[in-house]
């Protein structure tokens, strides 16, 4: 274990919790405030369906700021419209980086 640990560059007992099962697992990340998001994300996308998420972000924290509500992170706005099945549009990293 000892050497498996060194070599991955992690603590011992970090895989030894992994092992025993004794580290719960990470579920689906639900928020309140997610449906009503998504139907705005949904509103949006139909409207503009060439915009991807970032623009969408910019378009909602735009409203939402104006409406006097919390702006939304752009993250978020990705994780909604890729559990949605809206398209997202994420740009390819370029190689050699």
């Amino acid at each position: 274990m000892k050497r498996i640990a060194e070599t991955l560059g992690v603590a011992r007992s970090n895989l030894v919790e992994r092992v025993d099962g004794k580290r719960p697992k990470r579920g689906p990340q639900i928020r309140s405030g997610d449906v009503e998001l998504t139907s705005d994300i949904r509103r949006l996308v139909d409207s503009r369906p060439s915009y991807g998420y970032r623009r969408i972000a910019a378009l909602l924290k735009r409203a939402r700021r104006s409406a006097g509500h919390d702006p939304v992170n752009a993250k978020r706005v990705y994780r909604l419209m890729k559990k949605g099945g809206f398209p997202a549009y994420r740009a390819p990293h370029p190689a050699g980086r």
